[in-house]
């Protein structure tokens, strides 16, 4: 009897465990991979040079990147010391998978140049914001398909199709 229950027991367990344990030739990350997202009020954090402190709940990676782009904002509209809080970044939702929304970026007060939403995407281990994923306008559906940016991350939920403005995705 005892021995009957320890081969069924052990019969069961693999057949349970094994689909589980087992990866396929070329392993990746499930599908149901947990994904941390920080969603920030309102229109976001307003973030500057002064005040990068204000992205801590992101991943430090994140938090360099956009001190080096606020930098980049900064030098290419107007060196001064006095621009420096110029450049911002209104961050409104960061991803771990490698996504960040932000739902302004530019040059303001004191010396502005104007702003638009930008979608960060993170590959090959580094965040960097593709000039196809900064608008003023609705994005594109094939421009976002082509980032595979997840809805979550889309403002409205929404994209043109053409000349329509269809939900996201299609």
């Amino acid at each position: 009897m005892r021995r009957t229950l320890t081969v069924l027991l052990t019969l069961v367990a693999s057949t349970v465990l094994a689909p589980a344990l087992a990866l396929p030739a070329t392993a990746s990350a499930p599908a149901s991979a947990y994904v941390r997202t920080v969603t920030y009020p309102g229109a976001g954090a307003e973030v500057t040079l002064d005040h990068l402190d204000r992205i801590a709940d992101t991943s430090p990676a994140f938090g360099d990147f956009v001190e080096r782009r606020l930098t980049q904002l900064w030098k290419a509209n107007d060196p001064r010391e006095k621009c420096r809080t110029a450049a911002t970044m209104v961050v409104k939702k960061w991803r771990s998978d490698g996504y960040a929304l932000i739902s302004d970026m530019g040059n303001f007060a004191p010396c502005p140049d104007g702003g638009y939403v930008q979608i960060a995407v993170r590959t090959d281990g580094r965040w960097r914001t593709p000039t196809r994923l900064g608008t003023q306008e609705v994005y594109g559906c094939r421009v976002l398909e082509r980032f595979d940016v997840p809805a979550a991350i889309v403002p409205s939920r929404t994209c043109y199709d053409g000349d329509a403005v269809v939900s996201y995705p299609r």
